[in-house]
């Protein structure tokens, strides 16, 4: 299987519904604080890397091991994407990256688009929340899941040819800039997975739990 699971160190609303998103063969990276979480479900991560602020103890010796300053360019989860995509993973999902400082998830979300934009498929998925990024001539389902809501936002300066269907609030070849939340807060038809496509620039599509 060709895909990358990354652990970050921010929040985990369920780990065992983490847990569970975990299949056989996934490879699993553990930027720094991350390892806790694998550690706390008796997983043993493939590679574990960062700057080591945010996690002092003990790593298995059966983990690879990357060392990183702490005054670097990159935060410890673009070094865990950068990795993945230099290994030729061509799936990406990124878990803990939600909650805990804003910064640090809107960077987590940056890395995301970065990931797509190196041509990987990648969502963020907490239990509560799932994070698609989707860019030029891209189309993707957003599956239905009961008490759900979804957001469209723009990510580049303007995203062209943007057209959501099977949602409360459609939208057909239309043009919208990340100066406007448009998008905010669709609805899902009862039962029925909406579709979004963009035929240029860079969409961000949260689908989260909630009023």
């Amino acid at each position: 299987m060709n895909r990358c699971v990354i652990f970050g160190g921010g929040e985990i609303a369920d780990i065992r519904y983490t847990q569970n998103l975990l299949q056989k063969g996934d490879y699993i990276i553990c930027a720094d604080r991350g390892y806790a979480y694998c550690s706390s479900i008796n997983v043993i991560p493939d590679l574990v890397l960062g700057d080591f602020d945010s996690y002092s103890g003990k790593v298995s010796p059966k983990c690879e091991i990357l060392r990183y300053p702490i005054e670097k360019d990159d935060t410890d989860t673009m070094l865990a994407v950068k990795e993945a995509i230099r290994r030729g993973y061509q799936e990406i999902l990124m878990v803990g990256m939600l909650g805990g400082r804003l910064d640090h998830t809107l960077a987590n979300i940056q890395t995301l688009v970065y990931a797509v934009q190196h041509g990987k498929s990648a969502q963020i998925i907490d239990k509560g929340c799932r994070i698609t990024v989707i860019k030029d001539n891209q189309s993707v389902t957003i599956p239905y899941e009961r008490g759900f809501h979804f957001s469209v936002f723009c990510h580049s300066d303007k995203a062209q040819g943007v057209s959501i269907r099977h949602a409360k609030y459609e939208l057909e070849d239309a043009d919208i800039t990340n100066g406007f939340p448009i998008g905010v807060s669709n609805a899902f038809l009862p039962g029925e997975d909406a579709q979004v496509s963009v035929q240029k620039g860079i969409l961000v599509i949260v689908a989260n739990q909630g009023e």
